[in-house]
């Protein structure tokens, strides 16, 4: 039985109370990010448009700054100051737009597409003022004429950018050759980001640790303390 979260008052209270709640959460990675996301994306869509190039360009280009807004999270406060909840639906969203301004105006509007991409569609989930002017500056990054030309790189090291024009399978397999593990300069951050990063992976692992232990121990009766159990 698959069920949604879609509001119902015809649904029975006791059956959602007591079933089982899965989620889809993103992928973990830059790299995991952008596979889930070209593996949705349909072929006759992507050879659809009346600017080929620009509109894969920009495909990508949307694809990475989706990636990028979400993994940013992991990086605590540094990354951003209030961990959104942005989701599939706004990227999809935002690639409808895009394929739609491609076709009907006669220049890419760059001004327009990054106003609706980061003001409006992800924009509409960010509260803190701060954290509005970070996510137009991501996007200016990606959303620029400069991004038509395959030299141009997203960050200093010149791992990640847009593959040139080509077949969805190509794009696919430019995505499958990415490291699995992130530089933080790909994110606009100091290298010494990824401390912070793995400081609050330790303590959400000793966390679940520590709830998984029993929560009192008969020290008279020889057992070990939950600190004890840990420390061994």
């Amino acid at each position: 039985l698959w069920l949604t979260s879609m509001p119902t008052q015809k649904f029975p209270i006791p059956i959602l109370q007591s079933g089982i709640k899965l989620t889809n959460e993103p992928p973990k990675g830059l790299k995991a990010n952008l596979r889930r996301t070209f593996a949705e994306v349909d072929e006759n869509l992507y050879e659809s448009s009346s600017k080929p190039r620009e509109f894969k360009k920009l495909l990508f280009a949307l694809g990475f700054f989706h990636a990028t807004i979400l993994e940013r999270r992991k990086f605590g406060a540094i990354g951003w100051n209030i961990p959104y909840e942005w989701m599939n639906s706004d990227f999809e969203t935002c690639l409808k737009q895009l394929k739609i301004y491609l076709d009907e105006q006669p220049e890419v509007p760059y001004v327009t597409l990054r106003f609706l991409i980061a003001e409006i569609n992800y924009g509409g989930r960010v509260t803190d003022d701060k954290d509005v002017r970070l996510i137009t500056c991501l996007l200016s990054k990606y959303f620029n004429s400069d991004i038509m030309r395959d030299e141009y790189k997203f960050s200093d090291t010149g791992v990640y950018y847009a593959p040139p024009e080509g077949e969805l399978s190509e794009t696919r397999n430019f995505i499958q050759e990415l490291p699995l593990e992130d530089d933080p300069d790909v994110f606009g951050l100091h290298p010494n980001a990824n401390i912070t990063y793995q400081q609050k992976t330790v303590k959400e692992f000793m966390f679940t640790l520590l709830d998984m232990n029993p929560k009192s121990s008969d020290k008279s009766a020889g057992g070990l303390t939950n600190d004890e159990i840990v420390a061994n």
